[in-house]
């Protein structure tokens, strides 16, 4: 009887201290960005400052670290996997992801949650995979960068994922503003630290910038507190510039329904699973306007592998811009790719600076 005992005993000494360990290695190796840092510029190709009444586009896709397409589903939104099928979709899906992106030839990409060297996307450079293919100019800006991620079975292990911004405007300046974090010790340290990127671009014939902000806000936050701070901060920092003459551009994944949902509309979303809550305009400064595509949904749930207009299929519109009203805006559309390689539809976006 002892024996067992004292064999219990150890073996809870042996995790209570592996997880202390864990903890331990986790603080010290946490990711704590400033609230402002400056972010290097890839500098390829030919560069153009942006111009007054000229015709530009924009393409905003959250490409699922090319690990969503339409065969997956995910644990956080109510689906069983946890990492992809298999490292050849991954492959397939970014070879297929900056194919289209290539071919829309939009003079600024706003790209989220691509990887750079992930367990989840098999180690792959996603972001060396872009600069090669597309030639732009380009930033990174960290959201997800955990050395070891412990849960859930198997283990996310270790995840440096972040928004991708490409231009073949001049960059000026590039920036990497810290958001709000809504998760606390321990769950901070193996969690997101989102943050919005800002690219400054001068305009031709004109003492202004053309400001192009690319975001991705929490989705998996308790009561949408960490969103709506984000939110926010976003929107103070837009109206900032703004008032100081700039033309600001936000590409961003939202989480949050751009079309004004009913109670019923976000209720036929079963409430064990992830929804999104309505944006509220109501926060927009002055001088803005929300602009999506209201045809199309731009995001699937993650609950089952895709199989259009199946049961238990659930779409949104989180996908958008936000333009200042110096920003003329031509025309929008959600392009109906089927999510056949990432859980979100790329959007574009027509605009003339006035």
């Amino acid at each position: 009887m002892k024996k067992i005992l004292k064999f219990i005993v150890s073996l809870l000494l042996v995790g209570v201290l592996g997880f202390l360990g864990l903890v331990g290695y986790l603080m010290a190796t946490e990711y704590s960005p400033n609230g402002v840092e400056s972010l290097p510029v890839t500098k390829q190709g030919v560069s153009e400052n942006a111009k007054l009444g000229t015709e530009y586009s924009a393409l905003n896709w959250n490409i699922g670290y090319a690990g969503l397409d339409k065969d997956e589903d995910f644990f956080m939104d109510g689906g069983k996997m946890v990492l992809p099928l298999d490292k050849n979709h991954v492959e397939d899906n970014l070879k297929n992801i900056t194919e289209i992106v290539k071919n829309e030839n939009a003079n600024v990409n706003f790209i989220q949650e691509i990887d750079e060297d992930s367990k989840r996307s098999y180690n792959i450079n996603q972001v060396t995979a872009f600069d090669e293919k597309l030639g732009l100019n380009s930033i990174l800006a960290y959201n997800f960068k955990v050395r070891y991620i412990p849960y859930p079975l198997p283990p996310l292990g270790k995840v440096k994922s972040g928004i991708y911004t490409a231009t073949n405007f001049k960059i000026e300046n590039a920036r990497r503003f810290q958001m709000a974090i809504p998760f606390s010790f321990p769950e901070r340290l193996a969690n997101l630290k989102r943050g919005f990127s800002v690219v400054y671009t001068k305009i031709e014939n004109s003492d202004k910038y053309l400001i192009l902000i690319n975001a991705h806000l929490d989705a998996y936050d308790k009561g949408n507190s960490g969103k709506i701070a984000q939110t926010k901060q976003l929107l103070e920092f837009i109206d900032y510039e703004y008032k100081k003459g700039n033309y600001v551009l936000v590409g961003a994944d939202f989480n949050q329904s751009l079309k004004t949902l009913t109670k019923d509309e976000i209720n036929t979303v079963p409430k064990e699973l992830w929804r999104a809550e309505n944006f509220d305009k109501s926060l927009l400064p002055s001088g803005f306007k929300l602009v999506y595509d209201e045809s199309k949904n731009s995001a699937r749930l993650n609950n089952k592998p895709y199989v259009r207009d199946s049961e238990g299929t659930y779409g949104f519109i989180i996908d958008g811009y936000i333009a200042s009203d110096n920003i003329e805006v031509l025309g929008v559309e959600t392009l109906n790719q089927e999510y056949r390689y990432s859980d979100h539809n790329p959007v574009k976006l027509r605009y003339k600076l006035k």
